[in-house]
């Protein structure tokens, strides 16, 4: 990009009287300005052209985002000068070459993962290998202010016109910000400008327009499912339970080919082990979960009510008891809980949801949002109950052949004890009598170096047959099953399908009675109807995009992942 991009034309006043200075001093003074202009706007301006472009595959304008952060850097650098710019830009400069590193190296938005505000906890172990590489990148990034500080400044007169001219252009930008602004206020690095302008300013309902993972609830408290129950006698007591999981694969349960030692206790509770999940991040897999919505929507969190609406519309009391926040789904319940997560979710959860079955309600809904399996793997069970014996020592650090077989092992362990949560849960829930009917699935899998990309953990830039297929409980009383004696057969026949998360809301409300409206056609109700054998099951690859997922494949054949214990 010509510096006249950058900067208005400049030129030295009579240079010789001025200063005192020899003109070719001035003019390797000014060549060495200009080589900074250029580097610095190539490392501002690469980012831009490498992610965040094209980061909303749904925007028809997307090349607007790449000028708006040009147009944006430009003015900056054309109102401040070379030292006031270089001092301001320092941070987006080095972000964008980490998030470009993130992306080539771990597949990950950074500025999204950012956005999320993730646990440090769980942030620092991916973090940690490159910690002297990012301090490193600090250090030379500082080099040119340092350089450009330390040196005499040049003065510079502008000239004549270019005032009028650099007012056109400012005013031009403001016009094209203000007609295109959904497009434009996304541009890197106007998006975390605008998402920080929009919270001093109380403007919440512009966050989410702005960045799908402001801290604001979308969604909207008109919206109805229009939800209906027919006449016929129900249960008096009536308990439905939603569990979702956290980071747990389909082929890790005893069940779907794993380890014998990973499976539930209640031997009548029924198994699916090919379900594909709606996304590989949790920020978008668990709104879709809880939703009408498909993947390749174009909001991270819609307006749209959640089922537990469905469910309150018919007389149900809801309860939304969580491990993980608030900002994840947003859910609308009449009671909401979130609490800090303990080393096992039987630990947290299990006294909150002992406490809602002992209330006096007659119709319950409620929804568990556990911490499952999430790494640290080591930091989800209890060392001495384990099945398998883990290093935790070794999982410090990025995994590597050396270290796999301790991940794996502490992988299945922090699955064994998700599902102890289960089988606890449905028994305090067989205890509590009544016509009940649980369902349990994680919100995605894991990563744990499958194929060569040597891919670790999720929510990374592309969903892998790893971290989409998910396994999926369903039980119910006595009592439920002798009043839907036909509806069980038919999930149990239905344990070998295809199914997938979208299913899982029509088969909750079906087995409570409640019809709704949904228009989406690609569902199925499980416990009447068995999938498609030939549907797509679509997979969120970013907000705006969806991927088939049974087109997801490893990228080189070869051994499959070993067992625990092998």
């Amino acid at each position: 990009m010509p510096p006249s991009a950058w900067k208005v034309m400049e030129q030295h006043s009579d240079p010789g009287k001025a200063r005192g200075t020899s003109a070719p001093v001035l003019d390797a003074r000014h060549r060495a300005v200009r080589r900074i202009d250029l580097a610095w706007a190539a490392i501002l301006l690469v980012p831009a052209l490498w992610i965040y472009g094209g980061s909303r595959a749904w925007d028809s304008r997307a090349a607007w985002l790449v000028v708006a952060s040009a147009a944006f850097f430009g003015l900056l650098r054309a109102l401040v000068g070379l030292r006031a710019f270089l001092a301001l830009t320092y941070v987006p400069a080095l972000f964008g070459v980490l998030a470009v590193a993130a992306e080539r190296l771990r597949d990950v938005n950074l500025l999204e993962a950012a956005l999320i505000r993730p646990n440090p906890a769980e942030a620092w172990p991916v973090i940690q290998p490159y910690v002297l590489w990012i301090a490193l990148a600090a250090i030379l990034f500082a080099t040119p202010i340092w350089v450009a500080f330390r040196r005499p400044s040049i003065r510079m007169a502008r000239r004549r016109g270019a005032w009028a001219t650099l007012a056109a252009i400012t005013v031009a930008a403001m016009m094209v910000g203000a007609v295109f602004h959904e497009t434009v206020l996304r541009a890197w690095p106007l998006n975390v400008i605008s998402v920080a302008a929009a919270s001093a300013l109380g403007r919440d309902n512009f966050l989410s327009t702005v960045s799908p993972y402001a801290a604001t609830n979308p969604r909207s408290a008109s919206a109805s499912w229009g939800a209906t129950r027919g006449a016929g006698v129900h249960p008096q007591h009536e308990t439905y339970i939603l569990i979702i999981g956290e980071t747990m694969r389909a082929d890790r349960l005893g069940a779907c080919g794993g380890p014998g030692q990973v499976g539930l206790s209640h031997r009548d509770a029924i198994i699916y082990c090919d379900v594909m999940s709606g996304s590989s991040s949790t920020h978008t897999s668990v709104p879709l979960l809880v939703s009408r919505d498909m993947p390749g929507g174009a909001y991270r969190v819609s307006k749209d009510a959640t089922f537990m609406k469905a469910f309150e519309e018919v007389g149900f009391r809801t309860w939304w008891l969580a491990l993980q926040e608030r900002g994840i789904a947003w859910p609308d319940a009449n009671t909401d809980v979130f609490l800090p997560p303990k080393r096992t979710d039987r630990e947290t959860l299990l006294p909150s949801l002992r406490s809602v079955l002992a209330l006096g309600a007659p119709r319950k809904l409620i929804v568990l949002h556990a911490y499952g399996a999430h790494f640290s793997y080591c930091d989800r069970y209890d060392a001495a109950n384990a099945p398998f014996p883990a290093d935790c020592s070794k999982l410090s650090g990025f995994p590597d052949p050396s270290t796999l077989p301790d991940f794996r092992r502490a992988f299945d362990n922090a699955t064994a004890e998700s599902l102890r949560f289960v089988d606890a849960v449905i028994s305090d829930v067989a205890q509590a009598g009544g016509s009940a009917f649980v369902m349990f699935t994680p919100d995605h899998g894991e990563n744990l170096l499958d194929d060569k990309r040597k891919l670790f953990q999720h929510a990374l830039k592309d969903p892998t047959p790893w971290d989409t297929r998910v396994p999926a409980v369903i039980w119910a009383s006595d009592e439920w099953r002798a009043g839907n004696a036909a509806r069980w057969d038919k999930l149990r026949a239905n344990h070998a399908a295809k199914a997938m998360h979208a299913d899982v809301v029509p088969t909750l409300l079906h087995a409570a009675a409640i019809r709704y409206v949904d228009e989406r056609p690609a569902v199925v109700d499980l416990g009447a109807t068995s999938p498609p054998a030939d549907r797509t099951r679509w997979v969120m690859r970013r907000i705006g995009e969806k991927v088939d997922g049974d087109q997801l494949r490893q990228v080189q054949a070869g051994k499959q992942p070993a067992r625990a214990g092998e």
